[in-house]
Parts: C-alpha cells; sequence; structure tokens
C-alpha cells in the first residue's frame, strides 16, 4: 500500500511543480489554461483506468484462481485497447484543438495558451494512457516498486524538460506539453524493463475472444471510467458556469483547488489503488478475513494521513496558492475558500473513494457506478448550479463538500437496505454472501512465525478445531501432515535465519472438501517446481501431493500461496 501511495504521490507532485513552473513563469493566465484543457488528461485517465482497473481487477481475481494464461490473455487485450485508442484521440486531437479549446470553456486570455498545450499534450496520448494502464499489471506479477521508478523517472523528467523548454528553447505551453509528452515516453521504456525479469509471468499472447474479453474489462472498468468521465464534464460545466457568472479569474480559482485535489488527495487516490490488486485477489481467493483486515488497515492509515493534511490546509491555505503564483486578492481569496471546503470533505472524500473501489473489485459494478457518479457528477452540479448565484463561487466550493457527505449518507443508506439492518461493521460494509470463503464457524486460522518449533506446535489446535465440526479423524490425521509439511517446508526454503517473516494458516470446512491455504512473505517457494526437479529431499512433498484432492501455488503480489483441496472422508492414495 505504501509503495502504491508513493507511486501516486510522486506524480503528482510532479504535476504540481509543473504547475508550479507554469504560474510562476507564464503567469495565471498559463495556469487558468491548464486548467481548461484539464479534461482531457482525465479522459487519457479514464482509458488508462479502463485497464489498470477493469482490467486489473479482472487479473487480480484470474491470479487469485491461478489462472495465469487468463492473466496474460488480459494484458494483451489491454494493450491492444491502448494502442487503438490512444491513436484515435491523437488524430482527433491533433486536427481539432481549436475546437476543443473553445468547447471546454477557453475564451479571451486563455484561449491562446489552451491551444498550444493541447497540441503538444495529444502527441503524447499513447503513452500516457500506457503508462497508466500497466501499473496495476507489474505490480500484480511481482514488480511492486518498478511504477514508483517510473513515476520517479517521469516525474524528474518532466521538471527538467519543463525548464528546458521554457527558458532555454522559450516553446511556452506548447513547450510544457511536449515536455509531459516526453517524460511519458520515458515511463514507458522503464516499466519495460519488468519484461526483462526471467521470474515475469506477464506477457503478449495470442488475443482470444477479442471483444467479448475487451467487453468484460470495459464493463469491470466501468465505475473508473464514469469517475473520468464524470470529471471531465463536471470541470467542463464549472468552468463555462464561473466564467459565465463570476469571471475568468474565477476558474483559474478552480484550478488551484484542482491541484490541491490532485496534489493532496493523491494520499486519498493512492489509497483508493492500492487495494484494487490486494481485494481483487483475496476475493478471487474467497479469503474473507484478508479483505476485511485490509479493509480496516486502510482506513486506520488513511484517516490518520488525512486528518493531519486536512488541518494543515484548512489552517493555512494561502501558502499553496502562493506557491503556484497566485498574487491577485480576488482570486487568493476565492482560492483560500475552495481549499478550506476540500480540506473539510477530505474525511468524506476518502471513505467515498476506498468503498468505490472496494465494490468494483468485488463485481458490485453498479454499486461502485453509483458511488461515481453522485460523488463526481450529480451532487456538485446540483449544488453548484442551485448556489451560484446567491453564494458565488464560495457557492461552487460548497458544492463539492456537500456532495462528498451526502454521497457517503447515501452509501449507508444503500448498505442498510442491502443488509437489512443498520451498518455496525467492516463485513456489514463488505456485503458478502454467507457462504463466501466460509462462515466464521467453518473457518479456522493460524498465524506462524519464522520458527520450526512453531509448526510443530500447531496440531492440538487443528484435532480441536475438527472436533467442533464433522471432519473425519483421517482428514485431520492428512490435515495436520499438510500442515506440518508444507509450513516446515516453507519456513526452510522460503524464510532465512534471523529474518522476520510470517506465514498465515487458513482451513476452511466446506462439508465434503476441506480448503487449507498458506500465505507468507518469504522468497519465492514454488514446492510443485521444488518437486519436479527433483533435487533434494521431496519425500513430505510427493507424499502430501498424493494425499490431497488438488494442489495449487502461485505468487502474486510478492506473496507465496498455496491452496491444498482435500475430501473430508477416509484417506486414499491416488492412484
Amino acid at each position: 500500500m505504501v509503495t502504491a501511495i508513493l507511486t501516486s504521490l510522486t506524480a503528482t507532485v510532479g504535476m504540481l511543480i509543473d504547475n508550479i513552473i507554469v504560474g510562476q513563469s507564464l503567469g495565471t493566465d498559463a495556469l487558468g489554461a491548464m486548467g481548461i484543457v484539464g479534461p482531457i488528461s482525465l479522459i487519457f485517465s479514464a482509458c488508462g483506468n479502463i485497464c489498470s482497473s477493469g482490467g486489473g481487477a479482472k487479473a487480480a481475481q484470474a491470479l487469485g484462481r491461478g489462472q495465469t494464461d487468463r492473466f496474460c490473455q488480459i494484458f494483451t487485450v489491454n494493450v491492444l485497447f491502448v494502442l487503438v485508442s490512444g491513436s484515435l484521440f491523437t488524430v482527433f486531437g491533433m486536427a481539432f484543438a481549436p475546437q476543443i479549446a473553445v468547447f471546454l470553456g477557453a475564451k479571451d486570455a486563455l484561449l491562446e495558451p489552451s491551444i498550444q498545450y493541447l497540441y503538444g499534450y495529444f502527441l503524447g496520448t499513447i503513452p500516457t494512457i500506457a503508462v497508466s494502464a500497466m501499473m496495476s499489471f507489474i505490480r500484480m506479477d511481482g514488480s511492486p516498486k518498478l511504477p514508483l521508478l517510473c513515476i520517479t523517472v517521469m516525474s524528474g523528467a518532466n521538471i527538467l524538460l519543463d525548464l528546458l523548454m521554457i527558458y532555454v528553447f522559450q516553446q511556452g505551453m506548447f513547450g510544457m506539453a511536449l515536455a509531459t509528452t516526453i517524460s511519458y515516453c520515458l515511463a514507458l521504456a522503464t516499466a519495460c524493463l519488468h519484461f526483462l525479469k526471467k521470474t515475469a509471468v506477464l506477457r503478449l499472447v495470442r488475443p482470444v475472444r477479442l471483444l467479448s474479453e475487451l467487453g468484460s474489462t470495459i464493463y469491470t472498468g466501468f465505475p473508473s471510467v464514469i469517475s473520468r468521465i464524470s470529471d471531465t464534464v463536471k470541470v467542463t460545466l464549472l468552468n463555462n458556469m464561473l466564467a459565465t457568472f463570476i469571471s475568468v479569474s474565477a476558474i483559474t480559482a478552480l484550478s488551484i483547488r484542482t491541484q490541491a485535489n490532485n496534489f493532496l488527495g493523491a494520499v486519498i487516490l493512492g489509497i483508493g489503488q492500492a487495494i484494487t490488486p490486494t481485494i481483487g485477489m483475496f476475493f478471487g481467493e474467497e479469503d474473507r478475513t484478508a479483505m476485511r483486515d485490509t479493509l480496516k488497515v486502510t482506513f486506520c492509515f488513511g484517516f490518520s494521513v488525512v486528518t493531519i493534511v486536512a488541518i494543515a490546509l484548512f489552517a493555512v491555505p494561502s501558502p499553496f496558492c502562493q506557491l503556484l503564483g497566485v498574487q491577485e486578492a480576488s482570486i487568493m481569496d476565492m482560492s483560500n475558500m475552495a481549499l478550506r471546503c476540500f480540506a473539510i470533505a477530505m474525511p468524506a472524500y476518502l471513505v467515498n473513494t476506498v468503498l468505490m473501489n472496494f465494490y468494483q473489485c468485488t463485481k458490485r459494478v453498479g454499486i461502485s457506478s453509483m458511488i461515481c457518479i453522485l460523488q463526481l457528477l450529480i451532487y456538485p452540479l446540483v449544488f453548484a448550479f442551485i448556489l451560484i448565484r446567491p453564494l458565488g463561487a464560495t457557492g461552487v466550493w460548497m458544492a463539492f463538500l456537500l456532495g462528498e457527505l451526502l454521497t457517503l449518507i447515501t452509501i449507508v443508506f444503500v448498505i442498510n437496505w442491502k443488509n437489512k439492518k443498520l451498518v455496525s461493521s467492516l463485513d456489514d460494509i463488505m456485503m458478502l454472501d454467507e457462504d463466501f470463503g466460509g462462515a466464521d464457524k467453518d473457518r479456522m486460522e493460524l498465524s506462524i512465525g519464522n520458527s520450526m518449533d512453531e509448526v510443530m506446535t500447531i496440531s492440538a489446535g487443528i484435532y480441536q478445531f475438527g472436533k467442533e465440526r464433522s471432519i473425519s479423524d483421517n482428514t485431520l490425521h492428512i490435515l495436520s501432515l499438510c500442515i506440518e509439511e508444507m509450513a516446515g517446508n516453507v519456513v526452510r526454503h522460503a524464510f532465512k535465519a534471523g529474518e522476520k517473516r510470517w506465514l498465515d494458516v487458513t482451513i476452511i470446512d466446506k462439508s465434503e472438501i476441506i480448503i487449507l491455504r498458506l500465505r507468507d512473505n518469504g522468497a519465492p517457494f514454488d514446492p510443485l517446481a521444488y518437486l519436479s526437479k527433483g533435487t533434494g529431499d521431496t519425500y513430505g512433498i510427493k507424499m502430501i501431493h498424493a494425499l490431497t484432492e488438488n494442489f495449487e501455488y502461485r505468487r502474486s503480489m510478492g506473496l507465496n500461496n498455496l491452496i491444498i483441496y482435500l475430501k473430508n472422508t477416509a484417506f486414499e492414495y491416488k492412484r
């Protein structure tokens, strides 16, 4: 989670510095122009999110079920989507840049810089979408830190090229956009380093059922797409509304508020995006406990960070505005009020964003889409339309706040309605079926450290669990052997002496089938591959493989996952 947050934060830091350079060197009109064309970046982001959220959620579920071939199929389809959509956007944007600028609300002093920025920005459509699309796949395929490196390269290159384009080559807004395009190309090249890894599973394959796979990806990623489209429509309408009823200066204040949302909200967005592959994988494995724990950690960490940021922003918003080059008193006053309203809304923004991503990963696309539309489009626009005449620009800033609060209230109402009771726990919020991953009474969970002694002392708990369930003695004996042997192999081969490692053991009683799941954070260790090599002591693994119905291993999210299935009957050796 921390790496994903840092990735998001690094990207927004680069964007913030980009805006600082514009504001300080080219003036507030140029900054306003960047706010005008902001919806275009949201459209590119929407295309990338189809892949990262839609394709990423499907890919995580495939990994959770051990379907590596399907994992690669989903990746291939997403690459084709990036190439086709990016090419179409580039051709259309370069042909109609002036008309697009006018449509987005550019007029007077903001028109020409908006057009110039669009020309340079549309050149980088494909790499911009591709970088966003690939991050989730690379992270799931065992390179969780590479996305951070990609974004760091992109941000550093963008800052350097910004300075060169403005102060050396004097290319103005076109140069700023071109710098962004080149930096995304460098980030994409860095991301491709993943495919040089010997352990990489991710690869391009011949696409099968291309249209149906693409349709499924778009459907799964629909909430993320809706969020970007909603943002695009909202910003476009608000820009026109502010220019009509207030002044062009109000558009600059909205741009300041957007930069705060991008930068300070990066932690929130990073938290929301971080849980996507994790929840997707746990959902595929039907690991209710891991999903609950992930949500708990997410909210605890999120609220602790958001509270500090919100208090600081509410208390002293002016430095942020000054950093972006704002000097006019009227723009400063509007911007300060916008930032204070944003600060108050941040806790609700966190909850709404996390739950939107959670429901998307757990196939509640309808609920996730509802959150997006209400949070980002309907509530803000309705309240802005009502409040802009009596309250001016302040009414628009309050509309964002009221939108977040009412979205949260709506989510709580839906949860209560679905569960037919008042929400009182994380299990209520997750809204999973009762038999998902086995009921609490049918599940036993243990945690083992880096010690063989701990491995050898867990049998007593297993037999106690079996006595409370209808599990045969023979099955319990096999189950105990499985844990002792396979957990022992993890400690011997995946853990190093002195390392602080953990191994989680879960037993699920599904009447006829007993599921044993072992998950650890040690070095990669595939017992099936170890068995096939025929080196070392493989007798124990051979025995377990023979005694069990199915035996699956996969490495995902930096974790070893071993799932063993046993029949709840007297054991028989497989012939």
